[in-house]
């Protein structure tokens, strides 16, 4: 290259940092500003999740040690201040069986339904679907315990669905569906299951198949 060449370029090279300079730099600064805005929200995040771990270890100790007065106030701090991390919706599960415990069924209603609405994880949100539909049918409200167990999906905990439908219809007397539901139970579960014979007894206790 020549020196005309050389100059030519620094030439064009300056009229193209005169045109687009701002941008550029303003493009390293917004990229950095991200950068480091995403850093701090991540630091933030974890640090949020261990606070929130270290308070659900204290709940769990103290139900452990009965202390259920100060297990409620870790719960309930969990599920008001905690409530974007995992363990807010376990937290809920426990302030729920403490309620129920005390024979509170209104509130363990209102905590595995707050679970149901914010838990973070499908796990957690199912097991407390399907504990409170079980309150509910022991309530006497058979369609609204039925109607809560019309899920879509249900990975996981598909012969956990199926037995508690079954609960119900055998409550309505629906028979022939208490059946097909405790069937389909059986046939969700895994092979060689410890739970199989308990589902068989409730399918054994409908007695036998009307003939058509």
């Amino acid at each position: 290259m020549t020196a005309y060449e050389e100059q030519e370029e620094l030439d064009k090279l300056k009229s193209w940092w005169k045109d687009y300079g701002n941008s550029v730099i303003f493009g390293v600064l917004l990229g950095a500003a991200v950068l480091i805005g995403f850093r701090y929200w991540t630091q933030q995040t974890e640090q949020r999740a261990q606070d929130a771990s270290v308070l659900y270890d204290r709940m769990m100790q103290d139900m452990h040690d009965r202390k259920t007065g100060t297990a409620r106030q870790s719960g309930e701090l969990l599920l008001k201040d905690y409530s974007s991390t995992p363990y807010a919706g376990m937290a809920g599960l426990l302030l729920a069986r403490i309620d129920f415990d005390a024979g509170d069924k209104a509130g363990a209603r209102k905590n595995l339904q707050w679970v149901v609405d914010h838990a973070r994880d499908a796990a957690t949100a199912h097991a407390a679907r399907l504990r409170l539909a079980r309150i509910i049918l022991d309530g006497g409200d058979k369609p609204a315990a039925l109607a809560l167990l019309d899920v879509k999906d249900q990975a996981g905990f598909e012969a956990e669905y199926a037995e508690l439908r079954g609960d119900i219809y055998r409550a309505q007397d629906q028979l022939t569906q208490a059946r097909n539901a405790y069937r389909e139970a059986l046939k969700q579960l895994p092979e060689n299951s410890a739970y199989a014979p308990v589902i068989r007894m409730k399918l054994d206790d409908l007695g036998p198949e009307k003939s058509s």
